[in-house]
């Protein structure tokens, strides 16, 4: 409603924090979904019934850095990569700006892949110990791949 029609910076302040609050969402989505699937592989993978409290304590920082440090850094680190502040889009709204350059991608635009990525890898490592294959199926696994992809 405020950019109906015009890209006039009407709420400066509204567009410093919602483009903060983008930034780091952009990473703190990816970094929960982290910690709940290293959570889950984790306890998929755990022997011993029960946890220490300061295993328990050590967990608990570890999560809270991935969730809540990372995502400060990656807005603290946004300073370095924009061109200005943010970008006004007609109908739209607040946007943040980024400098394309080589800097950016390292900085910005690969973090949120990488944490998809790594958080990607946990789940399926847990997806395995909670549903173990049967005998013999690694083995028809490898030799269907073998045969869809040409080896």
């Amino acid at each position: 409603i405020v950019w109906a029609g015009n890209m006039i910076n009407h709420a400066p302040a509204w567009c410093e924090i919602s483009i903060r609050i983008m930034m780091g969402a952009s990473v703190g989505l990816p970094a929960a979904s982290l910690c709940i699937n290293r959570r889950l592989y984790h306890i998929a993978s755990v022997r011993a019934v029960s946890i220490s409290k300061a295993e328990k304590r050590r967990t608990i920082f570890i999560d809270s850095l991935i969730c809540g440090l990372f995502p400060a850094l990656y807005i603290a680190f946004q300073y370095i990569v924009q061109g200005h502040r943010f970008d006004i889009f007609q109908d739209i709204g607040c946007y943040p700006a980024f400098f394309n350059s080589l800097p950016t991608y390292f900085i910005s635009s690969m973090w949120p892949v990488i944490i998809g990525l790594v958080s990607g890898v946990y789940c399926g490592l847990s997806f395995l110990l909670l549903f173990p294959l049967p005998d013999g199926s690694a083995q028809r696994c490898a030799i269907a791949s073998g045969m869809i992809h040409g080896g």
